[in-house]
Formats: structure tokens, C-alpha cells, sequence
């Protein structure tokens, strides 16, 4: 297993890689201080070797993009979608989705994948090994709070932020940001 620190306007983000084919990515590690980063894959793959894997590439390129607020629809076909449960999977093709700049709420997202169960949509996010390709940050709670995110509500708004959403007074993202 492989890793590679990314540096962004954000912090440094983690990829870890399995290294030799393309849908080898097995995590993303959100912004932080590198050695926070470091820190955060290696309790998670105590073995990973720093390297980046040429096949990677492509994707490192977007994830800088992305945080230097340019549009971005990363492809799927970067990630081991194999370590998720199958519920999961689904969430996370439903939440991969989401335009750029738009957000959903859970419950959108359970009816999308033919469910109810719009808290467990909030528990498979929660677990999403891929932040940032898999835009778990564009889920939000049916009043237009920002509801949990893995980085931080602080992070999950910077990154709304980033891709044009507003908010109200009161942090609420307004109305005009989502989608039917």
C-alpha cells in the first residue's frame, strides 16, 4: 500500500493507493497539516509507503483543481469501490452525483436509491473512505443545516463555500443550492 500528501489551498490531503491498478485508491484523507495527515493514514495502514503511483496522476491533478475552486466531476473509476458494503455503494453513486455546487439532503438521497432509511444515507457518508471524489460534504439536513461531516461542520462549509454555495445568518445553506 501506497500513500501520497497532495499539497492544496486547503492543507495537504491524503490519497492511499494500492498501487499498480488504476481503481486502486482505498482512501482519501481530508486537509490537514502533512504531518497530521501522515499520522492519520498510518494509523489506518500501518505499512502504506510514501509514493505516488504514475496511474494516480490524473487524480492528483483534479484534487488540486478542485481546491483552487474550479469545477470538478471526478471520475469513479479512480476508486476501490470493493471496501464499501453494498448499502454504501449506492449512497455513494447517489451522492457522486450531486453537481458541483448544489447540495441534497439525506432524504433526497435515501428516496434516489429507493430507500427511507435517510439515516443510515448519513451513517454510510459518515464512513465514506473517499471525502472530497465522493462530495459527502453536498448532503445536508432537510431544514438546510449542514447536519455531520467527517472534517468538521467548519470544513464542510469551506468546502460549499468553495463551490459557490451560500448560507444564511444563521448557517444555513439557502434554498436556490438545491437539488429535486
Amino acid at each position: 500500500m501506497y500513500y501520497a500528501i497532495i499539497e492544496t489551498t486547503f492543507g495537504h490531503i491524503g490519497l492511499v493507493h494500492e498501487g499498480t491498478k488504476q481503481a486502486g485508491v482505498e482512501r482519501i484523507i481530508l486537509p490537514s497539516s502533512k504531518s497530521q495527515v501522515v499520522k492519520h493514514i498510518l494509523s489506518l495502514f500501518p505499512k502504506a509507503v510514501p509514493r505516488q503511483p504514475q496511474i494516480i496522476e490524473p487524480l492528483t491533478d483534479l484534487l488540486v483543481d478542485y481546491f483552487e475552486g474550479k469545477p470538478v466531476k471526478f471520475p469513479l473509476d479512480f476508486l476501490n469501490l470493493t471496501i464499501c458494503y453494498p448499502f454504501q455503494i449506492k449512497v455513494i453513486k447517489a451522492e457522486w452525483s450531486i453537481p458541483y455546487g448544489k447540495v441534497a439532503t439525506y432524504s433526497w438521497i435515501a428516496k434516489k436509491i429507493g430507500s427511507n432509511a435517510y439515516r443510515a444515507v448519513g451513517n454510510a457518508l459518515a464512513r465514506n473512505p473517499f471525502p472530497i471524489i465522493i462530495p459527502c460534504h453536498r448532503a445536508i439536513r432537510s431544514d438546510m443545516a449542514l447536519g455531520g461531516f467527517q472534517g468538521g461542520l467548519q470544513m464542510k462549509q469551506k468546502l460549499l463555500e468553495l463551490e459557490g454555495v451560500q448560507f444564511d445568518a444563521e448557517g444555513h445553506v439557502l434554498r436556490d443550492y438545491i437539488i429535486h
